[in-house]
């Protein structure tokens, strides 16, 4: 079976079996184990949690997915959640780094779920007014300028030429 991973997949965990024995550093997440298990292709292990029969006695692997990754299981793929009984890996879709991938699975495995998050994003509909018509000026107009804003430009160039008049005449005494 091939699976065709889309670049850039966000949100989803893909739950597979592996039926069987697995290989023997699967729980290690090596290369060598994850491509006996996906076919040819490297994963990034962080994104990458694998889940040998046994391991998970205090609660159902619905319930360690829903708590561990923050994702809601539906009530029928809970029910196949709950009936593995190989070994589970779970890979949430940063492992694939953001590129397209085609995962060529062997026999004994085989694709149990893919979990995505719901989209909080709400499309809202424009608004339609008659206040949102018409244009504005390019360019506001600008205000006149106050007479205590002359009156300090004025008192400011007096003062300039005042100090160069001042400079002038120590530089030529001097």
């Amino acid at each position: 079976m091939t699976l065709e991973i889309a670049a850039n997949d966000h949100g989803a965990i893909y739950v597979f079996e592996v039926i069987g024995v697995p290989p023997a550093d699967l729980g290690d997440k090596t290369d060598a184990a994850l491509m006996a298990v996906f076919g040819p292709v490297v994963l990034n292990t962080d994104y990458v949690d694998v889940i040998m029969p046994g391991v998970l006695t205090d609660m159902p692997l619905p319930q360690f997915i829903t708590h561990g990754y923050d994702m809601p299981v539906a009530d029928d793929v809970a029910e196949e959640l709950r009936s593995l009984v190989g070994t589970a890996v779970l890979v949430m879709s940063a492992a694939f780094g953001g590129q397209e991938v085609a995962l060529d699975l062997p026999e004994n495995t085989r694709l149990v779920a893919t979990l995505r998050e719901k989209s909080t994003i709400k499309v809202i509909d424009p608004l339609n007014s008659s206040s949102a018509e018409g244009t504005l000026d390019s360019k506001p107009a600008k205000p006149a300028k106050s007479n205590a804003r002359m009156s300090g430009m004025v008192a400011t160039y007096a003062l300039l030429a005042m100090f160069a008049l001042v400079g002038l005449m120590i530089w030529v005494g001097g």
